[in-house]
């Protein structure tokens, strides 16, 4: 490699060759190269002093290819197929076409959500694909992302430096979360039920308080946490049959993960609002499969949202 004298070879002394070949004439050649003759002629020579042949060799009005040419032929018009399809991409991204890995990053909350539809939806429009799920917070995404471990990740981030773009998907909502069957509560639920009543928390840490604490330390109240735990779905399935709530995302709620009948309202003091949204590398926002890529999971991720909440306020389920 470090023997090439790579300023003599250029793209258009390949061009050159695959309209020679094809045209077998250095008139038509050049025409359909755009170029004049003596440019086209010039190109031939450097390419026969470059690979040592002739390359064509004049037989009447026909340029005829040597057996070097018949060699080299498949390889260039493979060069100029990688060039075209993986370089300049100039047809976009083509999911049918593609056998490569998509790789999401997830918290642990939108995986449970989303990440299924996310995976029916590769399967149907990239079906030679594999995908990757993986976790990621607001303490690892930049180093997944940068690692290229993930090329988007989704969840909620705090913090990221500008070398990331975020796109925002969704504003979320706290709701209490509990099985009415055996709390027998009035809805929505009192802020002396509230306290009364055991509750679960996602915790990150061992901490069995969250910023609720503080609002209701602000009060001058109290409430009673029993458990605390990592995974929105260990709540979700300990809520039914036991006297215990658990403020949790809306979406955790309303999302059919597993068979249960719980009972979502709104709570009895305000707990703010947060903002659900999908996170990559500046740098790669052109880059067609990670666009494409984005483009999908807001979609699925915009259709689900609606629906899940057309469908609890057509049931008058309690909000």
């Amino acid at each position: 490699m470090a023997q090439i004298n790579w300023q003599r070879v250029d793209l258009n002394l390949i061009l050159t060759f695959d309209s020679l070949f094809r045209h077998r004439s250095v008139s038509k050649a050049a025409e359909a190269l755009h170029l004049g003759q003596p440019a086209t002629s010039y190109n031939l020579k450097r390419l026969r002093e470059l690979l040592g042949d002739p390359l064509f060799e004049r037989d009447g009005h026909t340029m005829r290819p040597t057996a070097r040419a018949h060699e080299i032929e498949p390889k260039v018009r493979q060069i100029m197929t990688i060039f075209k399809e993986d370089i300049l991409n100039v047809d976009g991204f083509q999911p049918h076409h593609f056998s490569g890995t998509f790789k999401v990053g997830f918290s642990d909350y939108a995986e449970q959500i989303f990440a299924p539809q996310l995976f029916d939806q590769l399967q149907s429009l990239a079906p030679n694909a594999k995908g990757i799920f993986k976790p990621v917070d607001t303490g690892n995404c930049v180093t997944e992302l940068e690692a290229r471990n993930v090329d988007v990740c989704i969840g909620v981030f705090s913090d990221l430096p500008s070398k990331l773009k975020s796109t925002f998907l969704y504003r979320e909502k706290h709701l209490c979360t509990f099985d009415n069957q055996i709390l027998c509560s009035d809805l929505p639920i009192s802020l002396e039920t509230y306290l009364e009543t055991p509750q679960m928390i996602v915790t990150a840490n061992q901490a069995l308080t969250t910023p609720v604490d503080q609002t209701l330390e602000e009060l001058g109240v109290q409430r009673n946490v029993v458990l605390g735990t990592t995974r929105f779905l260990t709540i979700r399935r300990m809520l039914t049959g036991r006297k215990t709530l658990a403020v949790m995302a809306e979406m955790v709620g309303r999302t059919d993960l597993i068979d249960d009948s719980l009972t979502l309202c709104e709570p009895p003091i305000d707990i703010p609002d947060f903002d659900v949204e999908l996170v990559s590398l500046s740098a790669d926002s052109s880059h067609p499969r990670i666009t494409w890529l984005s483009d999908l999971v807001k979609e699925i991720v915009t259709e689900k949202v609606s629906r899940l909440r057309n469908l609890s306020h057509k049931s008058g389920v309690p909000l």
